[in-house]
């Protein structure tokens, strides 16, 4: 007597158990008791984990055990609230539908058995022939004190257990390995709860509704300007309010031309809500600058038969000319132009387009443009003579994301994030080729399994075109990752579809596009991939590509760009 009651059961259970045999003390637990029923909390004073046996779940009381004759039970003056049958099975049930619950569990549930344990009272005291518990409580799954007396005392009180559990049929089904983890996992959890990335995305998305000062500055002080350049860098939210003044013009009866640069950029704007209704009524065109030069120089029978193939030649000079030699034609349809991307407009792009308003150089005309995003050719927005607005703040990118894209911004400006929140940007170090696109399925199964983000708010963005691009030549990768661009055929190479063709993004796909065509849209998360060092385009790249993010950035990168990006602004150049 003197020693903890539960330490002494425990330890003469402990000594005869089979090797692969798991204990696990004092177990508490919260859950219904029954189907239907309320939850309760509780305690399993000892859990034994038998692989060749099941789950043995073990109560154990100390002193005298007495039962009086109205079915009440005492440990020894103590009134006991159920019998401790009645516990052990309440406790063995909960845990069973805990481990069978559990996400990872296989199969039918575990097979649970319980006993009890009296290591301070003696069976042999109930010495009248035919004297038992009850029917509720047979003797043969109590262990008392003469069980523990010996190491031989012990492991027959476990075989007369185990024995009396063996008549249901399921002895042999031995609890797999796999079953013994989950078992392990939920008996003794070793987790932590973290704030899941979609959630992050959610909290985030609630402060970019929000319009900032600047922005609403912008489009009051535009009220009063017919002509102006806009300049903000990535993320001032430069499209957002060139498509506002759209609509704003529109609904005065304007008819609006709204150009940008790529595909991608000039489909948002076309469905965008606020500007749906406009475009659809045919107050505002929304174009691409050589879709419009398509359509132009098609309906004014200038356009040359176009190459099965077309190069660099018929962006660059075959189509403007095209549009050019249209305008005595097609031209004064419109009596307000809005620019976008304007940092990639040649100058005499940027002149022909003006020529299509009613009236060239007094209509309204508003020009977008972020010098540091200039990938294709020098911006010449400058020399154009515009009053110039800056948009300095960045409402797009959480800090952590723009601290590491605006080292690699070269404009004038001086952007500073709005928004204080957000994750530090993921740096993955991993070679071209084969280790690139392990990396990526690795980065796209984090983040829809583990971190619960939807494919759709997912864009994988590539330094190099499609069709040089392994990650689009592979395009489908374990766990039902699938790439996805509406754009282009399974080789990478266009499929020539003017914005309003393109098909809507499939659900449960991941968009795959060029950091150049995604210039001027968001995502989520934005992974970066094929980021060649010796590019001499690699910063603005960069800079581009980083901005997109909104939430969390990944940048799957060659080792010592890997190393650069992770070391700091002071590395940076």
């Amino acid at each position: 007597m003197g020693r903890d009651p539960e330490l002494l059961a425990r330890e003469s259970i402990e000594r005869v158990l089979p090797a692969d045999a798991r204990v696990y003390p004092n177990v508490r637990w919260n859950g219904p008791t029954r189907p239907g029923g309320p939850a309760r909390d509780g305690e399993t004073d000892i859990v034994i984990v038998l692989p060749d046996d099941g789950v043995l779940t073990v109560e154990v009381k100390g002193g005298t055990v007495t039962r009086d004759g109205f079915g009440r039970w005492y440990a020894g003056a103590r009134a006991l609230d159920e019998s401790p049958f009645a516990q052990v099975e309440a406790g063995k049930w909960v845990l069973q539908q805990k481990m069978s619950a559990d996400a990872r569990w296989r199969g039918d549930p575990p097979r649970m058995l319980h006993a009890v344990a009296f290591p301070e009272a003696d069976r042999a005291s109930l010495d009248r022939a035919g004297m038992s518990l009850g029917t509720d409580a047979p003797l043969e799954l109590v262990i008392d004190r003469a069980d523990i007396r010996s190491v031989e005392a012990s492991r027959a009180a476990l075989d007369r257990v185990l024995a009396w559990w063996a008549g249901d049929g399921s002895r042999d089904r031995r609890l797999s390995a796999h079953a013994l983890e989950v078992i392990e996992a939920v008996l003794e959890p070793a987790v932590s709860l973290r704030p899941m990335l979609s959630g992050d995305i959610v909290a985030g998305e609630e402060e970019l509704l929000v319009p900032t000062n600047h922005q609403l500055g912008i489009l009051t002080t535009l009220r009063s300007k017919r002509r102006a350049a806009i300049e903000g860098g990535a993320g001032s939210g430069k499209t957002l309010v060139a498509i506002e003044k759209a609509r704003a013009l529109a609904a005065v009866h304007y008819n609006v031309l709204f150009v940008c640069f790529n595909q991608p950029l000039s489909r948002a704007v076309a469905q965008h809500p606020d500007l749906a209704p406009h475009v659809a009524s045919g107050r505002v065109t929304v174009s691409t600058f050589h879709e419009l030069c398509r359509r132009l120089g098609q309906q004014a029978g200038t356009l040359p038969p176009q190459p099965a193939k077309p190069g660099a030649e018929w962006f660059s000079t075959s189509l403007p000319a095209a549009l050019e030699a249209a305008i005595p034609t097609v031209g004064g349809a419109w009596q307000a132009l809005i620019v976008d991307e304007g940092q990639d407009f040649d100058a005499s792009w940027l002149e022909s387009l003006e020529l299509l308003l009613s009236e060239p150089g007094e209509d309204v005309f508003y020009l977008f443009h972020d010098p540091a995003q200039a990938i294709y050719r020098e911006s010449v927005v400058g020399r154009l003579g515009l009053e110039e607005f800056p948009l300095p703040d960045n409402c797009r990118n959480a800090r952590p994301i723009h601290e590491l894209a605006y080292r690699f911004y070269s404009g004038d400006l001086d952007p500073a994030p709005l928004r204080e929140d957000g994750r530090e940007p993921t740096i993955v170090q991993a070679e071209p080729g084969a280790p690139t696109l392990d990396a990526l399925r690795t980065v796209l199964q984090d983040l829809v399994q583990a971190e619960g983000v939807e494919r759709s708010q997912i864009a994988v963005l590539t330094g190099v075109a499609l069709h040089h691009s392994d990650v689009w030549r592979q395009h489908r990768f374990k766990g039902d990752l699938i790439l996805w661009n509406g754009s282009v055929d399974d080789a990478g190479d266009s499929l020539g579809l003017p914005a309003d063709r393109v098909v809507a993004q499939p659900p449960k796909t991941i968009l795959c596009e060029t950091i150049h065509r995604f210039k001027g849209l968001e995502r989520d998360v934005v992974v970066l991939v094929e980021l060649r060092p010796d590019d001499e385009r690699v910063e603005k790249l960069l800079y581009v590509g980083a901005t997109r993010a909104k939430h969390h950035l990944v940048v799957i990168a060659p080792p010592g760009l890997a190393a650069r990006l992770a070391q700091g602004p002071d590395h940076a150049h």
